[in-house]
């Protein structure tokens, strides 16, 4: 699942990339995140994420996918909206090419398509190890394997090039 939480200017892409019971990886911009999230009440949830326990209050606005999110210091009204046709945060225009990068440092564990395949939005290209985690790393949309940076058991630094797909959208 992968949406677009807006803050005033602020717009930052958010996608689970794992969950396992309590426990969600997520990805929030470029940034990879263990939380461990209970749903305390209706609205109410408590995370931990590095030994530090937060309670969060959600509350529905009369607006579809609009909340005002309390925590004991801070309170932000946000609007979730799907980031379907959306690229790193960017309006949703076609784009010729993806550019597929490490959202962390890591070494490659696997790599799950070759040069000239096609894939759909979705697809899993590769598996990434990091924070003694496995990270699936998917297609953001539809096309064609053009290049692949890297091989099996390559470090990576953050924000590498991995793979690129020729758009067929």
């Amino acid at each position: 699942m992968k949406v677009v939480v807006k803050s005033g200017r602020k717009e930052k892409t958010v996608k689970v990339i794992k969950k396992d019971n309590d426990i969600f990886t997520v990805s929030v911009g470029n940034k990879i995140y263990q939380l461990d999230i209970v749903k305390a009440a209706d609205g109410i949830y408590s995370i931990l994420y590095n030994g530090r326990s937060i309670g969060m209050e959600m509350l529905s606005s009369d607006n579809s996918g609009s909340y005002k999110v309390n925590t004991l210091h801070n309170y932000f009204e946000i609007d979730v909206v799907p980031a379907t046709g959306r690229v790193s945060g960017r309006s949703s225009k076609k784009k010729a090419q993806q550019n597929i990068k490490a959202p962390m440092s890591g070494k490659i564990v696997m790599i799950k398509v070759k040069k000239g395949d096609k894939v759909k939005e979705g697809t899993p290209l590769l598996v990434l190890s990091a924070m003694k985690m496995e990270n699936e790393i998917r297609s953001e949309a539809a096309g064609i394997v053009e290049k692949i940076e890297v091989k099996e058991d390559d470090l990576v630094k953050d924000g590498q090039l991995l793979i690129e797909i020729k758009s067929t959208q």
